[in-house]
């Protein structure tokens, strides 16, 4: 009997003196590596190190924001990113000191389609300082890029123009649409907005009236508060009457 329990204090007391490994995130330390540090805990020190900054900077970027410059052409501006390959082992850091006008030449593959979302990246593949700048209809990766970001995306409407920039790292995300509209009909809403997120104007388009003998001498384009265009006209002899034709409009997201 005594036997027995002098061999389960031993099992106990073996078991008490078992160091469990403690889980926590790897932290910074600004003192480490120090001079005094045995080398061979160097590789350890490193990389626990390395682990921190890559998970303050695998998402970095400053500027670079996407805004419109025309129906066809988009600029980029000066900023910093990082740009990753698929796996996220290996990271490039880039930077701009010039705005990059991006065109449809820079797409990825295949040419430019309408009624489509396009997804602009920066891309890290040259042995260079600075960046360059893809356009793709993949949301996670341009094709035959190797290191990359993702900046945000666009919509090219159905007349093939430029329209809904989203900057993915902007605190306020702001859509710009234009178009042509017809008189009677609504002005649609950018994709992922409200009404209450939108303002919206309209301005001369085109107009097919008929002619009286007093002509015409004022043409009035003009929209309400639920999006609805109105296109009307005043003639020289005080007549008034509606007219068909189109309007040019802008609609304004923030979110």
């Amino acid at each position: 009997m005594d036997r027995i329990k002098g061999g389960t204090m031993k099992v106990f007391l073996l078991a008490m003196l078992i160091c469990f490994n403690a889980y926590a995130a790897d932290e910074w330390d600004k003192s480490d590596p120090a001079g005094s540090e045995s080398p061979s805990d160097l590789d350890s020190l490193i990389t626990t190190n390395n682990e921190v900054i890559d998970r303050l900077l695998k998402n970095y970027q400053e500027g670079c924001k996407i805004s419109y410059a025309s129906a066809s052409t988009l600029t980029v501006a000066t900023g910093e990113v990082v740009c990753s390959n698929s796996t996220g082992a290996l990271r490039k850091m880039r930077s701009n000191t010039s705005a990059v006008t991006v065109a449809w030449s820079m797409i990825d593959t295949d040419l430019e389609d309408s009624s489509k979302t396009y997804y602009v990246f920066a891309v890290a593949d040259a042995d260079a300082t600075t960046f360059t700048v893809e356009i793709s209809l993949s949301s996670s990766a341009p094709t035959g890029a190797t290191y990359y970001a993702r900046l945000g995306s666009f919509y090219n409407n159905a007349d093939g123009d430029i329209e809904q920039i989203v900057n993915d790292n902007a605190i306020t995300n702001v859509s710009v649409s234009t178009g042509t509209i017809a008189a009677t009909e609504t002005i649609p809403l950018p994709s992922g907005y409200t009404a209450d997120q939108c303002e919206w104007i309209v301005g001369l388009g085109d107009l097919t009236a008929g002619s009286d003998s007093y002509g015409y001498s004022s043409i009035t384009f003009t929209v309400n508060a639920s999006r609805v265009v109105t296109v009307s006209m005043t003639s020289s002899g005080g007549g008034g009457s509606s007219a068909a034709g189109n309007a040019n409009y802008m609609i304004i997201g923030v979110k």
